[in-house]
């Protein structure tokens, strides 16, 4: 993926995409088992533009907290959900939540049995319920991340 719409350097290349946009992209393709390879054509002088340096960052600060959801990982046990990617490692299921909901989130097609969840972010300890077609998890009213919020989910 271009950070722009150029593969290299174009100066009139103006149409940035944005740090939540390149976030996300970042999470779809490891929730499919894929690595994100992001393009970064430097200037003649060989200096990274500003615009890109702040999405880089923004990125890095991301991955800072997030990074254990998606280094490692392979693709997720639930495909399919509009506004949910996951990635799992060892016996962990990682829920990426793109779209804050307004009440529980309901994560359909997660077999494995869950002892427990937690936000990355803060470490909180999230209640949850779960039958057999369903996992249901209390999540605080606002999300603690604008760009992707990660849910740590511990399974059997």
């Amino acid at each position: 993926m271009t950070i722009n719409n150029t593969w290299a350097y174009n100066m009139h290349d103006r149409e940035f995409k944005s740090a939540q946009f390149l976030i996300r992209g970042l999470v779809e393709v490891a929730s499919r088992g894929g690595n994100f390879l992001l393009n970064v054509g430097p200037q003649p002088d060989g200096v990274i533009q500003p615009e890109f340096q702040d999405r880089l960052r923004a990125i890095g600060e991301w991955l800072s907290v997030n990074g254990e959801s998606i280094y490692e990982t392979t693709y997720g046990p639930v495909q399919g959900m509009a506004s949910v990617r996951t990635t799992a490692k060892n016996n962990r299921v990682f829920i990426h939540v793109f779209d804050w909901p307004s009440s529980a989130l309901d994560v359909d097609g997660l077999q494995a049995k869950v002892i427990s969840a937690h936000l990355l972010t803060s470490g909180q300890a999230l209640k949850f319920r779960q039958t057999e077609a369903k996992l249901q998890i209390d999540l605080p009213a606002h999300a603690p991340d604008p760009n992707v919020s990660t849910i740590a989910v511990n399974i059997l």
